[in-house]
């Protein structure tokens, strides 16, 4: 289908964006271009990003863009602007949609079936490292209380039910699995928060960690995908900005607790901090994206029907959906 250019405009065709990017007005931050902060107009959207649907398209237009914009970084004073975040955004994106497979996971049937076959292989790791799982929750409650671990063949059933039913359009059936997706979240977030408090556990359990890490993240996508597939978009919207807190204040409490914890961090072999630090730019890494995937949502709350005209004009380049100033 032909693109609405009355909405949705191809970026680099957009002389007037990209000058305010160089110029160091305007900075990219997730799925927004806004007016950099302490300007008159700071904080204010400029425009929406839509990015390629195809994994490998996407990441050839971040990098595209990344190659235009660097020809107007020649200045001090443009390095002082937006430009230098707008690049470390892009740089960003380019590691999250790696990491993700693909962007517009939150609202594309699509990129609703890479989260349920990416959930399904996570589970499968899961089952692979029992015994560390089973060290894990005993560090977890004392009781040794295996109830708080559900079954992996529930939750596998869980994601395939969740994708049955949201191809089939059956959102009644869909919406009655929120309860059980929200369950899955708040178990792996509850093991999570309670071992980064533990400085030892980013030291023996550190893939483990990971693993739950990358699940949560993934669950917290379909949970998103299946409240927007059920008309709760406003809820859908806070998953992911649920996510966008919890990332970074996991990574916060497990640095707290490896500093607190002076004699672990002294008996710490000097290979692990570089694996810890890893660890934690990967937490990091993913933020742009799923700000991505959450100022989509937004955009569809406050214009309803846009994200059918985001569907519609899928396009190779990097698209943006303007907010004129009055809007």
């Amino acid at each position: 289908m032909p693109m609405n250019t009355d909405v949705w405009r191809v970026l680099t065709d957009s002389p007037e964006i990209l000058e305010g990017i160089r110029s160091g007005i305007y900075q990219i931050w997730g799925g927004v271009i806004r007016h950099v902060a302490g300007s008159p107009d700071g904080g204010r959207i400029v425009g929406h990003l839509k990015f390629p649907g195809d994994q490998q398209a996407a990441q050839q237009s971040i990098e595209n863009l990344q190659i235009l914009l660097n020809q107007g970084f020649g200045s001090a004073q443009t390095a002082m602007g937006g430009l230098q975040q707008s690049m470390n955004v892009l740089q960003g994106l380019q590691v999250a949609n790696l990491a993700l497979s693909g962007l517009n996971l939150a609202v594309s049937v699509a990129g609703f079936a890479i989260v349920c076959s990416k959930l399904n292989k996570l589970s499968a790791q899961v089952q692979a490292q029992s015994i560390n799982i089973n060290q894990i929750l005993e560090i977890v409650s004392e009781a040794r209380d295996r109830a708080l671990f559900l079954d992996e063949a529930q939750f596998r059933s869980l994601v395939l039910s969740a994708k049955q039913f949201s191809e089939e359009g059956d959102t009644h059936l869909l919406k009655s699995l929120l309860p059980a997706i929200t369950k899955e979240y708040e178990l792996s977030r509850l093991i999570l928060q309670k071992h980064a408090s533990i400085a030892g556990s980013s030291i023996e359990h550190l893939p483990t960690i990971a693993l739950f890490q990358e699940r949560l993240v993934h669950i917290g996508l379909l949970r998103s995908h299946v409240q927007m597939r059920v008309g709760a978009p406003k809820y859908a919207e806070e998953s992911l900005q649920d996510l966008l807190t919890e990332l970074p204040a996991l990574n916060t409490t497990r640095v707290e607790s490896l500093l607190t914890d002076k004699q672990m961090a002294i008996q710490m072999p000097a290979d692990h901090f570089p694996k810890i630090l890893d660890f934690l730019e990967q937490g990091k890494a993913i933020l742009p994206a799923l700000s991505y995937e959450s100022n989509l949502i937004a955009l569809e709350r406050s214009q309803p029907g846009t994200l059918a005209e985001f569907a519609a004009n899928d396009s190779g380049q990097i698209l943006i959906f303007p907010i004129r100033a009055n809007a």
